[in-house]
Formats: structure tokens, C-alpha cells, sequence
């Protein structure tokens, strides 16, 4: 007889995790949205974009080492955004919402890396696929025009990193690309103005005719090339649109008017009665952006009134830009 023995057959199989994969991918524009041109000159603004044109899949992993690298080249044929009269507004790129990590145009920026920023935002460790943000913040001082202003970056990405781990941390193998995106940044830029109005005193009197005239001038400074007009209202006690101007005490009125310059033209806020921006005493012309341009009245009240109560008379006038 023979003897009956078992034969155990034992299948090892050693299996590996995920293995991730980059790729270049159309980008999300990075917009500052609308912005005064004096908020421009004088306050950074910042925006980003969740996608800068990298997008990369889980590789299950939880972190990179020195050798991985994805790296950024940022070119571009300007120097910032460009409007519509050719002014530029500047502005830094930076690699997380940080001044801490700024990208230099036409140089190499690696996000990846051991304690890099590709592992910060988890861009290979998952779940599901990540994409690399940037952000970017302006320069202030830029004394532009108002309208669009916009730059395309080229950014050129290059990646080379271990996609997946096995057993024992063993890499299975390394994912090497290359690719370019192209970035929109943009900002609308609009219309404004600074205004310096010091208030009118006639003084005291005891008659009407004890009353003179007194001079002053409203500065204005609004938006580089903007051409504008400048109106007055018509006051708070005025009887009829256009009419005369009148302060009150009480139940009781003192009428009188604002003139243009140094005239007998009333100044209004409609139409002819307005002041364009031409006719500035100081500065004629469109908005400088950075200077004023000066509009000189004068004011006075009418003589041919009746003296009213002893009092103090008030009225506010408001006094408007449109472009």
C-alpha cells in the first residue's frame, strides 16, 4: 500500500496601494472683482484660484520625501494686469494664502517636497482628485484708469514624485510629467472721486443788507481720465426745483443761492446748472487720479428779502459727482 500524504498550496500576493497620477488641467480665473481706482492706489486687495492648472489623483499615501517635486514656472509677457488706456496695476503671486511663500516670475517654484505645500493641501494623499491653488495680492499705489484689466500667466508645471507604495514602503513606481496651463487674473476697476466741500458761514447780521458775499471752493479728486460733472442740490427748503435756496430758523427762511465761479450763474444739479470737469478753475480736464482739480463759487444772500426773525439759519445742500 501506499501511504496518502497532503499537499499545501500557499499563493502570496503582495499588493500595492493606489497609484496616484498627475495632469495638467484647464485652470479656474483668479478675479479681484470690481475695485474703486482710489481703493487700488491705496489698499492691497487679494483673490486666488482653487486651480492653477495641476490636478493630481490619490496615491493613499500620507507623505511625500525630499525627491518629490511639482514644480511651477510663472511667465507671462506683462508685468501685471493691463487695462484699456495701457496702465498697469502690479501684483504678487503667492504660493498659499501666505506672504510667507512668494513665487518669483520666471522661476521655479516647487510645491512639492517634504512638508511642502503639495503636502500641506494633500494633493496626492486623497481622498479623490486635488488641484494646486494660487493666490495673488495687488500692489497698491497704481493710479490707473477705470475699466478692465487683465494678464494671462503661463504657467508650465513639472512633476516627479513615487505614485504608489507597496509593501514595506517600497515605490512602485514614479509618475514624471510636464504641461502648461495658462492663468486669467483680472480686476474691473470703476469710478471714483474724493471730496473736500468746507461748509458756507454768511456770519451774523442785523439786516439783510448787512450780509456779504462769501468765496470758497469745493477740490475734487476722482479717477485718472474720467471726465465728470460736479451738482448742487437745491437744499432742504427750497420751494420748487431750481428755485431759490433757503435757510430756516424756526418757521422762518433766509434765502440764497450758490453761483459758479465768480459769477451770477447758479449753481444746480441738473443738467446746464451742473459744473463739468472741464470748466474747473484748477486743473480743467478729465479726473488725475492723484490731484485735484478746484471749483471756486460764490454765495450770497438775496437782498431783495424782507429781514426775517433774529436766529440762527441753517439749510444742507449736497453736492454730487457723475460720470
Amino acid at each position: 500500500m501506499r501511504g496518502l500524504g497532503w499537499l499545501s498550496v500557499v499563493g502570496i500576493v503582495f499588493s500595492g496601494q493606489a497609484m496616484a497620477a498627475c495632469s495638467v488641467v484647464t485652470t479656474l480665473p483668479a478675479s479681484f472683482g470690481s475695485i474703486s481706482s482710489m481703493t487700488v492706489r491705496t489698499a492691497a486687495q487679494a483673490t486666488s484660484t482653487a486651480n492653477s492648472g495641476l490636478s493630481c489623483t490619490s496615491a493613499l499615501i500620507s507623505l511625500l520625501v525630499s525627491s518629490d517635486h511639482f514644480y511651477a514656472t510663472i511667465t507671462s509677457s506683462k508685468t501685471g494686469m493691463v487695462g484699456p488706456t495701457g496702465d498697469v496695476i502690479g501684483y504678487t503671486i503667492y504660493a498659499n494664502n501666505s506672504t510667507s511663500f512668494p513665487i518669483t516670475r520666471g522661476a521655479q517654484f516647487d510645491f512639492g517636497g517634504a512638508g511642502g505645500i503639495a503636502q500641506s493641501i494633500g494633493l496626492i494623499a486623497g481622498p479623490g482628485s486635488k488641484t494646486v491653488p494660487l493666490y495673488v495680492s495687488s500692489i497698491t499705489g497704481s493710479n490707473v484708469a477705470a475699466g478692465l484689466y487683465t494678464e494671462t500667466l503661463n504657467i508650465a508645471w513639472n512633476w516627479n514624485y513615487c505614485s504608489g507604495i507597496g509593501i514595506g514602503g517600497v515605490c512602485l513606481g514614479r509618475d514624471i510629467g510636464s504641461g502648461t496651463a495658462a492663468l486669467t487674473v483680472s480686476m474691473t476697476v470703476t469710478n471714483d472721486c474724493q471730496i473736500t466741500a468746507p461748509n458756507i458761514s454768511f456770519g451774523s447780521a442785523p439786516v439783510i443788507s448787512g450780509f456779504t458775499t462769501v468765496t470758497g471752493q469745493a477740490s475734487i479728486s476722482c479717477t485718472k481720465g474720467s471726465a465728470y460733472s460736479v451738482g448742487l442740490s437745491d437744499g432742504q427748503n427750497s420751494v420748487s426745483a431750481g428755485g431759490r435756496r433757503r435757510m430756516i430758523s424756526g418757521s422762518n427762511y433766509l434765502a440764497y443761492d450758490i453761483f459758479k465761479s465768480a459769477g451770477t450763474t447758479r449753481w444746480g444739479s441738473v443738467g446746464a446748472a451742473r459744473r463739468d470737469s472741464s470748466t474747473a478753475e484748477v486743473n480743467p480736464g478729465n479726473g488725475l487720479g492723484t490731484g485735484s482739480q478746484v471749483f471756486n463759487y460764490n454765495a450770497r444772500v438775496y437782498s431783495d428779502q424782507t429781514t426775517p426773525p433774529a436766529g440762527t439759519y441753517l439749510d444742507n445742500v449736497v453736492l454730487d459727482v457723475g460720470f
